[in-house]
């Protein structure tokens, strides 16, 4: 059985450094500004060593009884904040003493050891339990003790893979004042995920739109998607591509097979990654050597392969990681995937049967890659290169296969990654250099009206991330500063050929959608965070943003007469014409508007979170958020294709800002029932006000000065407040031989429905227009996960059940389909040979429901009965 136990508490420095904090935080921030780099933080292994146990760390109220080693130490790790890794199997009889008083947790640990045989050392912020074994040979161990593996006790930190309960997820998370949310590497292998798609359905305030033919992904968190909305990083880079076309637009394409955790923070915040955005950011974390590596080894890695039914036909890939003497450490990966096109279920009816009973271009091909290497330097400093890259081929279009569109998409990320980390209370430095470039070359089939087109859709973002955090010891309790800066350029655009002389002129049904142009955003971020005695944390911050758009749209402008000609209009055949008469001449009109626009706007945040009881943490907080329009929204123009429809730039698009309170509360609790079980909990209630939503809709009036008025397709700016409420739980018990947990999620969402019909301030009437789309999340979603162990945990089995309502869609397209409730049920289990062989299988909608997602299209029902197994092989 595996416990993991979190810091409660930070790790204390030494007086002399702390004293001198506040004095330095202002030059430390101006280092910051000046160009120092720094990533996300990494934590390295702490290595077992021969001192004593022995530290100047603040004293803790402790109150352990005797007990047997294993709950010993899971109550060491969570009265001390230490965390614990301890496999209770290997435990044995051995039992400790009892330890009740005020020490340090190096003092607690020798009184709590005394006698057993075991050694323990504490060293800085880690510490090492070691009872004997190959991987400890700096240690003594006395004579006759029971020789078992090495125990790791350190402090929690943000980077933990994994932890307790059916989804897996660390117990940071419960210690956290925010509605955050994490998908663990444990929990991605249980899910035998499709793609990015199935990684969400536990999460609580998380949507997802895809899966169906093109397998990136549109994330909607508290009913917010698109356009930058939700930040969506992979390993700190941003992913901001989007295309424009029916329904989302937003994609992002990672691969489940290289990804650690998926970390989800809910509201905005004073960080990196809120820029720009008030929809929350998604972090895709990928693997590191630890997560390849067995315990103790230097070198090694795996081979996994799944197989299924239901065209899940082969979802493959491989790692290799080593760790050299000097500090070295490389990770490589690779995937392969290829699906075909699925079945939807047979149980139930669906409205008109949408898409038919095997929508067409529902396969795949996919592969993707990764490589790291990381040098830990002296002085606490550590540099890591990174690269991930993805390419996949499908292809797209509606139930009608004659006309089809194939793509080939090719995402690369690459990170240049700092940290230092010195035993100095003024210093936890990260930085980062990153870059994204996402392209999407599609070939078009010719249709009746028009011949065949190749496009390339693309976009390029570079990016620098920038912060510190310092930290205060104060008379009566503890002020930390968290400080620094992002900045990032979106370089956008796409490219069309025809291959049909007639269609010369409408290149721009795909470039004008998908418009050229750059656009930056620098955010500047600080906040103030004070603790006391544990029971209290309060803080204040905020961040302000400045952007920055440049670039050039191209609109019809209608026809205009140019002249006349004479004409016949009474020709005798083979003589003479018996009449003449004129008629006008028109030209098409086209305008070239270009938009230079920058702007600015200060976030406030303040949040306060009390502990009224041990264990449980009651929080609320208020945030501001902005957002700029992009490139696409700012910057449309040209035709639907077959010139069905204009479009339109608009240039006084107003940025969208807006305001959320939270409440929420965390529940940790150990010891419940048996001993060493756990209990984790976590909920928030939410109320979003959004002014100046931007959505697409119909208008008339001219964007170019002295053109004719037209009607267009247009961005614009929702009327009044646009308001987001919702409910959001998570919480899981876990007693080792078996385990239950879920999540429930409640969004409502009113959306204004009105907007100026002339955006360009030449009419003053509202209402008239059409709201084409606005994506909402649907209204209830209901995860419930248990599942029990055999076989010192072995032999794991598990089910889930899946229940989704959704909302009333808004816009045009809601009159197509109205999604309906749905209910799905999976099962899934594991069995391990040993450490370096396991066996995996899963069972997606074990009743064949017939459904269709309420966030994909109509046209795509979802897979029915999906049976997958797995092998996985490490060395």
């Amino acid at each position: 059985m595996r416990f993991q136990y979190p810091a409660v508490t930070a790790e204390k420095g030494n007086g002399k450094n702390r004293s001198r904090a506040i004095f330095l935080t202002t030059t430390a921030f101006a280092v910051l500004c000046g160009g120092m780099e720094a990533p996300a933080q990494t934590a390295r292994t702490a290595e077992a060593t021969t001192e004593s146990i022995a530290s100047a760390a603040a004293r803790v109220s402790f109150d352990i009884p005797a007990q047997p080693l294993a709950s010993a130490v899971g109550a060491f790790g969570r009265q001390s904040g230490l965390q614990v890794t301890l496999s209770s199997t290997q435990a044995g009889a051995i039992r400790t003493n009892a330890v009740i008083g005020s020490f340090t947790p190096a003092e607690a640990l020798t009184r709590m050891l005394a006698g057993t045989g075991v050694r323990g050392s504490v060293r800085g912020t880690s510490a090492v339990i070691s009872l004997g074994g190959a991987q400890a040979p700096d240690l003594t161990i006395t004579d006759g003790s029971t020789a078992l593996e090495a125990i790791t006790v350190g402090k929690s930190a943000r980077n933990a893979a994994t932890g307790a309960g059916f989804q897996g997820t660390p117990d940071w998370v419960y210690d956290t004042a925010a509605s955050v949310s994490v998908v663990s590497r444990e929990a991605i292998e249980k899910k035998q995920p499709r793609n990015a798609y199935d990684l969400f359905s536990g999460v609580s305030g998380v949507s997802v739109a895809g899966a169906a033919q093109n397998p990136g992904v549109a994330i909607n968190v508290r009913g917010l998607q698109d356009q930058t909305r939700v930040t969506t990083t992979i390993d700190g880079a941003r992913q901001n591509f989007q295309q424009a076309g029916h329904g989302y637009t937003s994609n992002v394409y990672v691969d489940p097979a290289l990804v650690r955790t998926v970390e989800v923070e809910k509201n905005a915040a004073a960080g990196v990654g809120s820029g720009g955005s008030h929809g929350g950011v998604v972090g895709f974390r990928t693997l590191t050597a630890d997560d390849v590596l067995l315990e103790g080894e230097n070198a090694g890695g795996w081979v996994d392969a799944t197989t299924g039914t239901n065209a899940y036909e082969f979802y493959g890939s491989a790692a290799l990681a080593a760790r050299t003497s000097d500090d070295i450490d490389i990770v490589a990966a690779l995937s392969r995937k290829h699906l075909g096109e699925y079945a939807i279920g047979k149980n139930g009816t669906l409205v008109g049967n949408p898409g038919g009973d095997k929508p067409v271009f529902t396969g795949s091909d996919t592969t993707s890659g990764l490589f790291k290497a990381g040098l830990d330097l002296e002085n606490d400093q550590r540099i890591e290169f990174g690269f991930v890259g993805y390419d996949a081929s499908f292809t797209t279009s509606t139930a009608l296969a004659t006309l089809q569109n194939t793509n080939h998409v090719r995402n690369l990320t690459g990170t240049l990654t700092y940290t230092w980390q010195p035993d100095d209370p003024l210093f936890d430095l990260k930085g980062q250099l990153w870059w994204n470039q996402t392209e999407n070359r599609q070939w078009r089939s010719g249709r009746n009206d028009y011949g065949e087109f190749d496009v390339k859709y693309g976009l390029t973002t570079y990016g620098f991330n920038l912060e510190n955090t310092s930290t205060a010891e104060l008379p009566a309790g503890d002020l930390t500063f968290h400080y620094g800066t992002e900045i990032f350029l979106d370089r956008a655009g796409a490219d069309a050929v025809n291959h049909d002389a007639g269609d010369a002129d409408n290149t721009w049904w795909f470039t004008g959608p998908n418009p050229k142009g750059d656009r930056w955003l620098s955010s500047t971020f600080a906040s103030a965070k004070y603790e006391h005695e544990e029971w209290l944390e309060a803080s204040v911050g905020g961040r302000y943003d400045y952007y920055k758009i440049k670039g050039s749209s191209v609109i019809d402008g209608g026809q205009v007469q140019t002249g006349t000609e004479t004409y016949c209009t009474y020709q005798i055949p083979n003589g003479p014409c018996l009449g003449w008469a004129t008629r006008p001449i028109y030209s098409d009109v086209i305008h070239d508007i270009d938009i230079d626009q920058s702007g600015g706007h200060f976030s406030p945040e303040a949040l306060i979170a009390v502990k009224p009881l041990e264990g449980f943490q009651v929080f609320g907080k208020y945030a501001e958020g902005f957002r700029p329009g992009t490139l696409g929204e700012m910057l449309l123009g040209g035709s639907h294709i077959g010139n069905l429809m204009d479009y339109a730039p608009n240039a006084n698009l107003k940025p969208e800002t807006s305001q959320t309170w939270e409440i929420g509360l965390n529940l940790k609790a150990d010891d419940l029932l048996t001993g060493g079980d756990s209990l984790r909990f976590k909920a928030a209630y939410f109320d979003k006000t959004v002014d100046n939503y931007i959505a697409l809709g119909t208008v008339s009036g001219s964007p170019a000065v002295g053109g004719q008025s037209s009607s267009y397709y247009a961005y614009t700016n929702l009327l009044g407040d646009s308001r987001l409420r919702g409910v959001e739980i998570e919480g899981n018990y876990d007693a080792g031989p078996y385990y239950a947990g879920g999540s429930f999620t409640y969004t409502k969402g009113d959306f204004s429905t009105t907007y100026s019909d002339d955006p360009w301030g030449n009419a003053t009437s509202t209402g008239n227009g059409t709201i084409l789309y606005v994506s909402v999340a649907p209204k209830y979603r209901f995860t419930a996960d248990v599942g029990v162990r055999f076989f010192d945990d072995r032999l794991n089995i598990g089910a889930r059940a899946n229940r989704v309502v959704p909302s009333e869609q808004l816009g045009l397209f809601s009159t197509t389909y109205r999604a309906k409730p749905f209910t799905t049920f999976d099962i899934y289990g594991s069995w391990d040979f040993n450490e370096n062989a396991s066996l995996r299988f899963a069972v997606n909608n074990l009743t064949d429901v017939a459904y269709v997602d309420p966030m994909n299209s109509s046209d795509f029902p979802a897979p029915g009965r999906t049976a997958t197994l797995s092998l996985k092989v490490r060395f």
